[in-house]
């Protein structure tokens, strides 16, 4: 038997591993379009702070492929898939296959401007990009640095800039920093928090031009400011790598479209991660829902199932846990109906109700509960007892399932 996993990121590893669980001898073969150990792009802020913590990113060691009895196929892009044939074509190599795994992740959404192809832009997405970045700060001179892009990968780009004692100013298009995590309430605690910490940041705003002779120079917003930049971070969001399936006949959506077992249209082909379209199970829609944890689970499950062990994947969370120059911000579900809050010692928390259950919240500087809450939301739990508790710091999910053991005994 023949496993040939497309990426090396969180699913692909997390596939790995879980095929490796029941089975030892089968090949497993691993493709990437870089030359590296599998590493987390969760990591690369820290990398990006200092340039001495390369290796932090390697998370599951750098000799994962030869502990895991791997094969890597590095430096290559894919350039096609032939399932009729079982065969994935790896620059000039032909790749026989039983079981395949799409893990292939996502790219930099980039903006449609001119002048992203000059010196000094750059993305950070990737550890090469990390690398990229790095080669720029010591061999230019940057007093100052621009992210475009106002989500937690720009964040995370924004602080590790800032460690490099240049400045920063995050541009925004959207009304408010990290909307798809935040209302505008809660995101304007995180702009002071970025303000504090010596980053501007311009909201409502985009570069319309880009100047500079042999490298980026300066821009200009729509807001008709003019804005040194020795280097600019797009950050502009992530879309999943669907070249990779190009005219396979693999079906797509906003991701390549899976069953409950992770397994496309064509048998024997699987996907997982930033690339799979997934059900989200607070909204109950179907869309892509770019987290990392979502892609280890999604991973796992679908190692289990090439591997033959059936397992269903009940679908994605969007729960999302960050931090902002040490500060601790969660995002979870979606923010509608009935609303409550907690503000106390600097800790800010919201909480959003529909008929008795949870449907999303927002936790800045804790994440005390955040795991209870989340599983009281996903379950569906009704905690209409509890609404004037659930916020305070006295809370615990004791409360709730000391009742449910009494009503067990009392019926």
């Amino acid at each position: 038997m023949r496993h040939v996993i497309i990426g090396t990121g969180g699913a692909g590893v997390s596939a790995v591993e879980a095929i490796r669980k029941y089975d030892q001898e089968s090949e497993i073969l691993m493709i990437s379009n870089e030359d590296l150990p599998p590493y987390s792009a969760c990591l690369l802020l820290y990398y990006l702070a200092d340039e001495n913590k390369r290796d932090i990113t390697f998370w599951k060691g750098e000799d994962f492929y030869d502990r895991m009895n791997v094969t890597p196929l590095l430096g290559n892009n894919v350039k096609n898939i032939q399932p009729n044939d079982k065969k994935v074509i790896v620059g000039n190599e032909s790749i026989d296959y039983d079981k395949l795994l799409i893990a292939a992740g996502g790219h930099v959404d980039l903006p449609s401007m001119k002048g992203l192809d000059m010196n000094g832009v750059f993305t950070f997405k990737t550890l090469t990009d990390t690398d990229n970045i790095h080669n720029w700060l010591k061999t230019q001179e940057v007093k100052n640095a621009l992210v475009l892009g106002g989500g937690f990968i720009g964040l995370d780009a924004a602080e590790g800039l800032k460690k490099h004692d240049i400045n920063v100013t995050i541009i925004e298009t959207s009304d408010r920093i990290l909307p798809c995590m935040l209302d505008e309430e809660m995101s304007t605690i995180v702009k002071s928090n970025l303000r504090e910490h010596g980053v501007d940041v311009r909201i409502e705003n985009e570069i319309t031009k880009i100047s500079g002779k042999k490298k980026v120079e300066s821009v200009k917003l729509t807001d008709k400011s003019a804005l040194d930049a020795d280097m600019i971070i797009i950050a502009t969001g992530v879309k999943p790598n669907l070249d990779v399936i190009k005219d396979s006949g693999i079906k797509t959506n906003s991701g390549i479209i899976v069953n409950e077992y992770l397994e496309t249209n064509i048998p024997d082909v699987y996907a997982a991660g930033d690339i799979a379209e997934s059900l989200d199970i607070i909204t109950g829609k179907r869309g892509s829902i770019l987290l990392w944890q979502n892609a280890l689970v999604q991973g796992s499950i679908a190692g289990y199932n090439m591997a033959g062990k059936k397992m269903e994947y009940s679908g994605s969370g969007n729960q999302t846990l960050i931090k902002v120059f040490g500060r601790p911000i969660v995002s979870d579900g979606i923010y509608e109906g009935e609303e409550i809050r907690y503000i106390h010692n600097n800790i800010y928390k919201k909480m959003f109700f529909k008929d008795s259950t949870i449907m999303g919240y927002m936790l800045i500087n804790t994440m005390q509960n955040a795991g209870v809450f989340h599983s009281l939301m996903t379950s569906k739990r009704d905690i209409s007892k509890y609404k004037k508790l659930l916020l305070k710091d006295k809370f615990n999910i004791g409360m709730i399932e000391i009742e449910a053991a009494m009503l067990q005994t009392i019926f």
